[in-house]
């Protein structure tokens, strides 16, 4: 699965520069160095992840959460651009209620892939979600048949 990869690479990345074991080195050392290569790979990954959750009717929350943590802390800088252009893409009115949504998911969370960290992760992308869902509904949905599209389209 996609948390399993993830996991691994986030594992393999935080032990680079500890003695790794031979044997396991080289097909360690190619896989990562075509991620250095081409960090787009990842980055498409975690920007895919977070539109579903965002976005689409997202069946099985726990189970996108578990990659995305993996994937954002591989990926810091990349999840801290696609943020800020989230927010942008808000009318005003919505930027900061977004902003401190985005706050509120990074809330408490360490960077590690520990099972506490994961759940309290999985906790605040479940708030996350029913707030930008919240937003997307709008007060007047009955009234308004194009709310639903006005914080991805605007």
């Amino acid at each position: 699965t996609l948390d399993h990869i993830v996991t691994y690479l986030f594992k393999q990345l935080s032990q680079k520069g500890k003695k790794p074991r031979r044997g396991v080195v080289v097909n360690n050392e190619v896989f990562l160095q075509v991620l250095e290569l081409h960090p787009e790979i990842l980055q498409q990954i975690l920007s895919t992840v977070l539109n579903v959750i965002m976005f689409e009717d997202c069946r099985n929350q726990w189970s996108m959460s578990r990659p995305l943590l993996g994937l954002i802390l591989l990926n810091e800088e990349y999840f801290n651009q696609l943020r800020e252009n989230i927010i942008r893409s808000q009318p005003p009115d919505k930027q900061a209620a977004m902003a401190q949504w985005f706050e509120n998911l990074m809330d408490g969370i360490e960077r590690n892939l520990l099972t506490k960290n994961r759940d309290r992760f999985t906790q605040n992308l479940s708030m996350f979600r029913r707030d930008i869902n919240d937003s997307l509904k709008g007060p007047n949905t009955a009234n308004s048949p194009g709310s639903a599209n006005d914080m991805m389209t605007s």
